[in-house]
This record gives C-alpha cells, structure tokens and sequence, in this order.
C-alpha cells in the first residue's frame, strides 16, 4: 500500500466539539448551570471536580464561548459563570446524554426526572426537522461537506 492510499485522520466536528466538551468534567459543569448553579463553590460542589482543575475547565469553556463569567461582588472579587448562546445550545445534547446513560448504564434509575412546560415528562429524540420522525441508523446519508466519507466497495 502506497503512503498516499493509507487512511489519515479525517477533519471532523463531532471531534472539534470533544476537544472543548470531551473531559470528565466539563459536562457535569454545563449539567449545573443548566439547573441554576452559578457560583464557584457550588460548582466545585456538586461536580467533585478539584477547585484547580474546576478554574482550569471554566477557563477553557470561556475561551470556547460556551459560558460566560460575571462579577457579583466586588469586595472581595467573585464571580458567577452562565450560559452564552453556544452554551444553551448544548441542552439538546446534555439531555440526550442523561437519557441514554440511564437507559445504557447503571442501574436503569433516573438520577432526575424532567417536565417540559406542556406538562409530559420529557424524553428528548432526535427527529428530521422536515418530517419529524425519529432518526435511527440507516435513515440517513452523508451528501456533502468539506471531507465527506467516502465508501470503498
């Protein structure tokens, strides 16, 4: 096989989102302030993650434009980290994560149980936003972009 044929990494977004989300914190830190925990010390809390290690996650999420840190004392200086935009966007993903962990893994039980405002408890899907069925494997095919697969036959 000539070096030109052998296959290199392929550019991908689902990688690029995993070096900013792909630690074992950084998603227990979103999963808090999505259920309203903002400061420091709750954070550090109900994560378990080591205050050094904590400081370093914020800063990295910052810097990625997920979340955004504001001061709420002066004296002495503090700050309360939220939701940007790009933040709020990953609900689709973290909600989807905590339902198949709790279908896949562990014990089976909700560690929370979810109520959308209509009133049902919430399992969140993912469905096509034309048809809106559910997307299961086999229902799709990859069209375009800039380094689509390509299968070998």
């Amino acid at each position: 096989m000539s070096p030109e044929s052998l296959p290199s990494p392929r550019p991908c977004s689902m990688s690029d989102a995993l070096a900013v989300l792909g630690d074992s914190y950084s998603l227990p830190l979103l999963r808090e302030l999505f259920y309203g925990f903002h400061r420091f010390s709750d954070l550090a809390t109900l994560t378990g993650a080591p205050r050094t290690l904590l400081t370093g996650r914020l800063r990295k999420l910052e810097d990625a434009g997920v979340i955004v840190r504001r001061q709420y004392s002066e004296h002495p200086p503090r700050h309360e980290y939220h939701l940007t935009e790009a933040g709020a966007d990953l609900i689709p993903i973290i909600l989807t994560l905590k339902e198949w962990g709790e279908r896949h893994t562990g014990d089976g039980v909700a560690k929370a149980v979810f109520r959308h405002s209509c009133g049902a408890e919430l399992h969140p899907q993912t469905t096509c936003n034309q048809c809106h069925r559910e997307i299961r494997p086999g229902d799709f095919e990859v069209t375009g972009g800039t380094h689509p697969p390509v299968l070998h036959a």
